[in-house]
């Protein structure tokens, strides 16, 4: 479908969401933005512009985003990871993350039981459980493991996770602004991040350092380079001598990426330390990706297409996230946890990483990227049996 600006005119995109970027940032002083945040207001406009057909749903530069953007972010986030703090942090994360997981299986067993999806409906509830505890890569090696050959219906499908994975980042952002759930869920981590303004960056500072700056670049496109190549080399490896669970690394690069971004943070944070502009980079970065991902959404083609579908992945995200706050009472666990390890299943990595640098829960961006990674390592397996479950 025709849009104001075509799919091929990367320069006007990129000076969109660099555009709503800075917006973004602006409204974080702003009374509305200090309410909803930046990063909904983002989403909102990109959701926006793409659904009134200002920009396409879909083109190369969303890719590009998705692809080098996201990645060149992630060690930017993760150049001041002390993991003396972190470890301790990753454990209660892990608990949540287990229980998030749990959640999205009860909510598909849910979902099938009280919305007909058709023929398929088994293999459609496997396969969005699936996307909801690793992501898109798992999304399509799930149906194609179940032999899910209809594009029509795997584009419906595409078209109502899209859409309701946005709504839920939405839901997760709001949740720690809500006193009612302050009050259910108590948050040390929140309350210790409160005093950043709009937490989402640092801005202590003035002055820009260039070479700090493109120091920080190149280390991140180091670590890019070096996690993908020892992911495809590890990959390679396995294909070679056939070994599947080997040949399957080539998909986890974001795991190595993050491994030597780590690797970089703490055996050379003395001398990062007194550097700046690594942390407003990577936001800068991941701001642009929440305008790319509320463009993805296209709510007209879920109406049309994917109803039902959609039903069932409103279910499956509605009993996913009572089960984790029900069970995050029960178990005292920290709301900020709870909701990164929520956001890790249901969305990955490159969501939660951003949520966390976002909201100001420095400390929990490593291991969201960790619990991330973790549900793209397992949620194949999950998503075949729930098919067999079902059937």
């Amino acid at each position: 479908m025709t849009t104001l600006i075509a799919a091929d005119n990367i320069y006007a995109l990129l000076a969109i969401f660099l555009g709503l970027a800075a917006f973004g940032f602006w409204s974080e002083h702003t009374k509305i933005g200090q309410t909803l945040s930046g990063v909904i207001l983002v989403i909102l406009a990109g959701l926006l512009f793409a659904n009134f057909r200002i920009i396409p749903f879909a083109t190369p530069f969303y890719d590009l985003v998705w692809g080098y953007a996201v990645s060149l972010a992630i060690p930017l986030l993760l150049f001041r990871a002390d993991l003396r703090k972190i470890l301790p942090e990753t454990g209660p994360m892990l608990v949540s993350f287990i229980i998030a997981g749990v959640g999205t299986v009860l909510g598909v067993m849910v979902g099938a039981s009280l919305i007909d999806m058709g023929p398929e409906s088994a293999n459609i509830a496997a396969t969005l459980g699936a996307s909801w505890i690793g992501g898109s890569m798992n999304f399509a090696a799930t149906s194609q493991a179940l032999g899910m050959g209809d594009a029509s219906l795997l584009s419906a499908m595409a078209a109502a996770d899209n859409v309701s994975a946005t709504l839920f980042l939405m839901v997760l952002v709001l949740l720690p602004a809500s006193q009612a759930v302050r009050r259910f869920l108590p948050s040390k981590i929140i309350d210790d991040h409160e005093h950043i303004e709009g937490g989402a960056v640092d801005e202590g500072h003035s002055d820009l350092n260039m070479v700090h700056i493109a120091t920080f670049l190149s280390l991140s496109a180091l670590c890019c380079f070096l996690g993908y190549g020892t992911a495809g080399l590890i990959g390679a490896y396995g294909e070679e001598q056939g070994i599947g669970w080997l040949s399957n690394f080539s998909r986890y690069g974001v795991l190595f990426v993050t491994i030597y971004a780590l690797l970089i943070a703490n055996f050379f944070s003395s001398r990062i330390e007194p550097m700046q502009g690594d942390f407003p980079l990577g936001m800068l970065f991941m701001y642009v990706f929440f305008g790319v991902m509320g463009a993805g959404a296209d709510v007209m083609a879920m109406i049309d297409r994917a109803l039902p579908i959609f039903a069932f992945v409103g279910i499956m995200a509605s009993v996913h996230l009572i089960f984790v706050l029900g069970a995050a009472k029960l178990f005292k666990l920290d709301l900020a946890e709870v909701i990164l390890a929520s956001n890790a299943v249901a969305l990955g990595p490159a969501t939660a990483a951003a949520q966390a640098a976002g909201q100001g829960w420095r400390p929990l961006v490593t291991p969201a990227v960790m619990l991330g990674v973790l549900g793209y390592a397992t949620a194949n397996f999950i998503g075949v049996a729930m098919a067999g479950w079902l059937s």
